[in-house]
Order: C-alpha cells, then sequence, then structure tokens
C-alpha cells in the first residue's frame, strides 16, 4: 500500500527543451500561459478491447507511442518566434530535416518525456485584446519516451515495488 508523503510540485522547474539537429539550434521555452505550460496525450490506446458477438474477448495490441504536445505561450514569449521558424524551415524544405526532438521534463518531480522526432503539427491561431493572450502549439512526437512520476520522497516499501517492476530510482527519492 502506497504511503502518502507531502510532494513538492514548482512549475518553474518544468522545463521543455527543444533541439533542432539540422542546424544544431536549440532552445529551453519559456513564457508560458498563466494556466497551462504543457497538455500531453498520447494518440492511441495500447490496447483495444475487441469482444465478438458471443462475447469472447481479446486485446489487440498497438504499438504507437506517438502523441500530440500542447505548449501554451503567452503572446509576448519569444519561444513563440523560435516554434515559428522552426515551422517555417519544416515547411519549406518538407523533408526529415524540419524533425526536431522534444524533452519536457519535471524537475521538482520523477515525470520525464522525450521523443527525438517531433514537429510542429499545428500553428496557433492569435487574437489580440486588452489582455494577454496564448498561443497553443501543437507538436506531434513519434515514439515519445514516457515517465510519468510523482513529486514525493519514495517509502521503503513503495521504492522496493518500483525497483520489483523494474524502475531505475535516483537517490534523491528515497
Amino acid at each position: 500500500m502506497a504511503v502518502q508523503r507531502l510532494a513538492t510540485f514548482s512549475p518553474a522547474d518544468v522545463t521543455i527543451v527543444i533541439t533542432h539537429p539540422a542546424t544544431g539550434e536549440s532552445m529551453v521555452l519559456g513564457g508560458f500561459s498563466e494556466d497551462s505550460i504543457v497538455n500531453i496525450e498520447r494518440n492511441a490506446d495500447t490496447y483495444v478491447m475487441y469482444t465478438g458477438a458471443d462475447n469472447t474477448s481479446t486485446r489487440v495490441y498497438n504499438a504507437s507511442k506517438s502523441a500530440t504536445l500542447t505548449v501554451s505561450l503567452q503572446q509576448t514569449s519569444p519561444s513563440n518566434d523560435f516554434l515559428t521558424a522552426l515551422y517555417n524551415y519544416d515547411d519549406a524544405r518538407r523533408s526529415s530535416e524540419g524533425l526536431f526532438t522534444i524533452h519536457v521534463k519535471d524537475n521538482s518531480g520523477r515525470s520525464d518525456y522525450f521523443s527525438d522526432d517531433a514537429y510542429v503539427g499545428v500553428v496557433p491561431g492569435s487574437n489580440f485584446s486588452n489582455s494577454m493572450q496564448t498561443r497553443d502549439w501543437v507538436i506531434h512526437a513519434h515514439n515519445l519516451q514516457t515517465l510519468i512520476g510523482g513529486n514525493a520522497k519514495l517509502s521503503p516499501g513503495d521504492a522496493d515495488t518500483l525497483r520489483n517492476l523494474g524502475v531505475t530510482l535516483d537517490q534523491r527519492w528515497l
């Protein structure tokens, strides 16, 4: 049984790093919206249940690890310029040269996401008003490596359970 411990989450410690191998350019994104930094959604279920008319069932495996990441930036963020430049570079070449790596990490916790094949899928719409607006950049990531973790130290029992499931734990979480 999990032992509840006080956890700490710091939005300021969530980093999104994009590296563009074709040019060698990279940027730590910043200037996030007030209410959201990034939303990460898998594009497909890993298993889909198939049930026949006679109530026999089979689960069907889908190998896709692709995901959609929506990064929410303030309209004033310089990261908008970088993402626009990446989109334009990719659009002009229409080749794999436009792909980039994306790494999202909660440095106040254990969550970590990485893909080395990502691209801007949807350029955000723009709205201008008498208040701050956001730009929601949709990034498609192929083969997103995903570790969804917590932010509290682990009890010895919980650490043992995770190790038995093949998880490697950094000493700072014990």
